[in-house]
């Protein structure tokens, strides 16, 4: 009974169409075997059905419906007809390639001329920016994208980032006519101090704007470049330092706990002087004087030995530095659960943090 027609794994081979494909096409009704074998349910094909199949085959090389696949079956000893349902699907493809070229065209252009977010920030408090975060900027040829300032322009505010692995400083700057995506840049810093400052911070350093008339910094931030233009002077141009810049938000996502607040210059004061922040013992290894450990407690900050319970080890100079960058003024201080890392804020700009990370005592 067998010896006219094919295994289906023989019409696959002859058919280019997969095993798999021809039991989807059987389901379907759309190209049934001969026969099928009542017990074993293996299925053979004819000599007629192995040249359908093939059909099948190109048709579906070309995405065709299975409706119209059926149809074209059914039709096929009706040229006429089965042609009309092919010149049909086509006209549909080269619709569709037409659309599809289009799509490609512009993806070139975007490509070629990336998409440009362009806003404008008064230059004093950018400047006031810049100065609360290039203390934290890395010098590690090793680390490109730390040597620069990330630029995080989101929700009509730009993020000023800095971070060397060590600390992190992170301020914002509010900007207005911001037309285009959010965007990310990693600037150079040689770039974003060449920038004009706006006659210098409105208030005398604390940035918080005097209402008084101010310069604006027009920004025009891309993939590929970046363009400053101050007021009466030459544009500058800088390309970045590096395509990506770490995940600092994960940081600022801490969890934070005994938090406490005072005002800095007493912090200072105190980080200074206090000898027991500064001298050796036995817990702060021989020679390191640079370490400070602190306490936060409810009612405030206290510099003790790097013993006591609960206390957290920093770098003494850049705990200075961070606390300089800040301003003056009040600040608050918090301690992550996880990992003791420091944030710094001052009361007046709280959106605006540094970030310090523990030194371990270890001899």
């Amino acid at each position: 009974m067998h010896e006219h027609l094919r295994g289906i794994g023989a019409a696959a081979r002859e058919s280019g169409l997969p095993v798999s494909a021809l039991r989807f096409y059987d389901a379907a009704g759309v190209l049934r075997p001969a026969w099928s074998d009542p017990v074993t349910g293996y299925r053979w094909y004819s000599r007629d059905q192995v040249d359908q199949a093939r059909l099948v085959a190109r048709l579906r090389q070309v995405e065709m419906p299975l409706a119209d696949i059926a149809a074209v079956l059914a039709s096929r000893h009706r040229p006429a007809e089965a042609l009309t349902v092919l010149e049909r699907h086509q006209q549909g493809l080269e619709a569709r390639f037409a659309v599809a070229r289009a799509q490609l065209s512009d993806a070139r252009e975007l490509l070629a001329d990336p998409p440009a977010t362009r806003f404008e920030a008064p230059a004093a408090e950018l400047a006031r920016a810049l100065a609360a975060v290039r203390y934290a900027v890395a010098s590690d040829p090793g680390r490109p994208e730390l040597t620069g300032v990330l630029l995080d322009c989101s929700d009509g505010v730009l993020r000023l980032v800095a971070c060397d692995r060590a600390r992190l400083a992170v301020a914002s700057v509010p900007v207005r006519h911001l037309d285009g995506p959010p965007v990310r840049f990693v600037a150079p810093l040689a770039a974003l101090a060449s920038l004009p400052d706006g006659g210098g911070v409105p208030d005398g350093g604390s940035g918080v704007p005097d209402g008084g008339s101010r310069s604006m910094v027009g920004v025009e931030l891309r993939i590929d470049r970046a363009v400053f233009r101050g007021s009466g002077a030459e544009p500058i141009i800088a390309e970045p330092v590096a395509p990506e810049y770490p995940d600092y938000e994960a940081l600022l996502r801490a969890s934070w706990v005994r938090g406490a607040h005072l005002p800095a210059s007493d912090l200072v004061s105190r980080v200074v002087n206090d000898a027991l922040g500064v001298e050796d013992t036995p817990a702060t290894p021989p020679g390191r004087r640079d370490i400070v450990a602190v306490l936060l407690r409810d009612n405030g900050v206290d510099v003790v030995r790097p013993s006591a319970p609960g206390a957290v080890a920093f770098d003494r100079s850049y705990l200075l530095e961070a606390l300089a960058a800040l301003g003056g003024g009040d600040v608050t201080l918090a301690l992550d659960a996880a990992r003791q890392v420091l944030a710094m804020a001052c009361l007046a700009r709280p959106e605006d943090r540094s970030l310090l990370m523990p030194v371990r005592l270890s001899a």
